[in-house]
């Protein structure tokens, strides 16, 4: 993923920084750099290269997933459409507890809607009988804080999405990110969740109050309290000896944490319960946030280059909304490329991914963009990635 901000973020690579008295670069992934913990204890239990070796470990957690990721940027390349998506992001609700300046759920159209258990549950149903591959469960919202009935009224949360998503679904990996500061994350070790990422964003409640500044008013103490929270979950994993889920530390390279992001990965990398840590390159949004997350003239080094790219996600991500929308693309805050009957419980999704819509929009990128919000969105590179960083 090409960076959006490379004027204001912190860049090292090719070099390496020294975390904790190892030497690393970072694992390059598709949206950013993963610094492996068992990789830096590895060095210093005598092993030569900490990245090659945390690499080698993320691949042993999931054996999959870069064998899925080829065949979708193969297919992306050549601008096949497959019948069916390998990845899903899902949006179980539109609410948070945080208000990030960076997040377009400050500006969305859908605030407060929950999706309804049956609408998943359907959707689901219509994934098991496809190859599928990846789903993320979180979208314009704070996951941890969904609460539904099923069909028989019993109550259900994000945990029993998961299971629902692995067992029902056929998801081989499923993963969640969530900002930490709610207090069932217990919850999250009971079930068969594969990926848990935190998002910290800052080393100080200074910046991470600029960064994610919570819906309560005069709400002191939130990043102490976060941390807090954060650090218990890890403890209880730890304790137990589980493996899963595979839990990240994830700060934001923007302008804000930049100062912040090597004391960031040192600090968070000794914690017991955390496998690594991860530098996110930074979205614009601009089509929904202007130029209040990345300057324009800053924004437009990016744009210059993608603006002929076709996005990667309308051929390879499938994506529905808490209200049980289809839409084509899971950062679309005003639900604009969506049509009204593309809902779970009027179509199924392979008639909406292969029907008239998508295949217009598809054309229409190919041939150069030009409707809202796709002909002002620089993120067409992130969910496969491939562009350098």
């Amino acid at each position: 993923m090409e960076l959006v901000n490379p004027l204001s973020a912190f860049r090292w690579w090719p070099d390496y920084l020294d975390v904790a008295g190892v030497k690393m670069r970072g694992i390059a992934e598709k949206q950013g750099h993963a610094f492996s913990r068992l990789g830096w204890l590895s060095v210093r239990d005598g092993a030569s290269d900490a990245d090659e070796i945390g690499r080698a470990i993320r691949r042993q957690y999931r054996p999959l997933s870069q064998l899925a990721l080829d065949k979708a940027r193969n297919e992306y390349a050549s601008r096949e459409v497959i019948r069916f998506p390998r990845y899903f992001i899902i949006e179980p609700l539109t609410v948070c507890n945080r208000k990030c300046f960076f997040c377009p759920i400050i500006v969305t159209n859908r605030y407060g809607a929950k999706m309804k258990w049956e609408h998943f549950t359907k959707l689901m149903e219509e994934c098991g009988q496809h190859d599928v591959y990846g789903l993320s469960l979180y979208q314009l919202s704070e996951p941890m804080l969904y609460r539904g009935r099923d069909e028989e009224s019993n109550p259900v949360d994000i945990a029993d999405m998961v299971d629902v998503a692995k067992r029902k679904g056929g998801f081989k990996a499923v993963n969640i990110s969530t900002n930490g500061d709610v207090t069932n994350l217990d919850r999250l070790l009971e079930c068969d969740l594969d990926d848990l990422f935190f998002s910290i964003d800052g080393t100080t409640a200074e910046v991470y109050s600029q960064n994610r500044p919570s819906t309560k008013a005069n709400d002191i103490g939130a990043f102490e309290r976060t941390v807090g929270r954060v650090h218990a979950f890890l403890e209880l994993k730890a304790s137990r000896g589980q493996a899963r889920p595979w839990c990240r530390l994830q700060i934001i390279n923007n302008s804000l944490c930049a100062p912040q992001v090597l004391d960031f990965i040192r600090y968070w990398i000794q914690i017991p319960g955390v496998d690594d840590v991860f530098v996110k390159h930074l979205d614009s949004m601009a089509p929904w946030l202007g130029t209040s997350v990345v300057p324009e003239e800053e924004a437009r080094i990016k744009m210059d280059k993608v603006r002929t790219m076709p996005c990667q996600h309308i051929y390879s991500i499938g994506s529905m909304v808490a209200t049980g929308s289809y839409n084509a693309c899971s950062h679309d805050a005003l639900t604009q490329l969506t049509t009204a009957d593309a809902r779970v419980d009027k179509m199924s999704f392979a008639d909406w991914w292969n029907g008239d819509f998508m295949t217009k929009l598809r054309t229409e990128h190919e041939e150069g963009a030009s409707r809202m919000p796709c002909v002002a969105c620089a993120e067409r590179d992130p969910w496969l990635g491939g562009l350098a960083p």
